[in-house]
């Protein structure tokens, strides 16, 4: 799709989202909690996008400074790629301000970005979906870190409310029950929040993104790929240092040929129970030709060198018009 014309239905963009300083922070990659906030780079890609497309943008930098500005925008689309700290509930917010003041907005709606953020309640609404997904538990409290044992080692313990990759390091990828338990305590104790484990599913890191009530086309499955070493990711995780660290030698190939109807059919199944999402990405592993569902990311990073976007350039999209078909999948 290298262009998509329309004439939207909303005056400006109004884009929430928080910066990071990736300079300020001594923390262990991790560990640090800017992970989720928006660079430098993406901004000015996210700036340009919206100006080839005819299209003013207002920044601003959190829900706050939207709410005490609200109402300038009744006529504007709020993207937000708001990041947020350590509120569990961070992801939401911005929708909030959005609902409260009648504002249009791209995505889901307050229970969805909490839905979307929870782990165990994303999980169980994928596999009613029949979505393929590996063996899990929620554990609350270290004293039940016990339970683990009824599933397959190894497994990957994380937690539950996080994303891009925040808590996570090849360390998470346990063999051994009783480096389950010892690991498990330690990050139960760091995030002060419930852990997710899950069995471990040895295959290719794939994802399928969406970008909702667009065109039947708006679609990609791609994998990420590791030059000269294809089998990567079949012992490996996706981890925080991976993702922020390697800048060679990584990239993005389309591969919805080898998507099944089956999966595809599933994964659509739940995107269509989950409700509005604008765009999405439903992250996973695929071995033996079948997709395991890991996580889905409505917040999915927006900018031109993430897996969203390459999903799609890989098919001949510009960058601006799937900044395009996000805007107007709130239409």
């Amino acid at each position: 799709m290298d262009t998509y014309a329309r004439s939207f239905s909303f005056r400006d963009v109004v884009l929430v989202a928080d910066m990071t300083d990736q300079s300020a922070s001594a923390d262990l990659i991790h560990q640090r909690r800017d992970l989720e906030m928006t660079d430098a780079e993406t901004l000015g890609s996210l700036q340009s996008a919206i100006s080839a497309l005819g299209l003013k943008m207002h920044h601003y930098r959190g829900p706050d400074a939207l709410a005490r500005c609200a109402s300038r925008h009744k006529d504007d689309i709020v993207l937000t790629i708001y990041g947020g700290q350590r509120s569990r509930n961070r992801m939401a917010l911005v929708p909030a301000v959005c609902e409260a003041f009648g504002l249009r907005f791209v995505g889901p709606d307050v229970y969805g970005r909490i839905i979307a953020q929870d782990k165990e309640i994303s999980k169980r609404l994928a596999s009613d979906c029949g979505l393929r997904t590996p063996a899990w538990r929620v554990v609350r409290d270290a004293r039940y870190l016990s339970y683990a044992s009824g599933i397959s080692l190894p497994v990957v313990v994380k937690p539950l409310f996080e994303g891009s990759s925040i808590g996570i390091t090849q360390r998470n990828l346990i063999s051994k029950f009783e480096d389950v338990a010892t690991f498990g305590q330690n990050l139960l104790s760091e995030y002060g929040q419930p852990i997710l484990i899950e069995e471990f599913v040895a295959g290719r890191e794939v994802a399928y993104s969406r970008i909702q009530n667009v065109a039947d086309e708006a679609w990609a499955f791609s994998e990420i790929i590791i030059e000269g070493d294809r089998t990567f990711f079949e012992r490996r995780l996706f981890d925080a240092q991976e993702k922020q660290f390697r800048t060679s030698g990584r990239t993005v190939r389309n591969i919805d040929d080898e998507i099944s109807d089956n999966d595809r059919n599933s994964i659509e199944s739940f995107l269509n129970a989950f409700g509005t999402y604008g765009y999405c990405r439903v992250d996973g592993r695929m071995a033996d030709g079948k997709f395991s569902f890991i996580e889905l990311s409505p917040d999915a990073w927006i900018g031109p060198r993430g897996q969203f976007a390459m999903s799609f350039l890989e098919k001949g999209w510009t960058y601006p018009a799937v900044i395009a078909a996000v805007l107007a999948s709130a239409d």
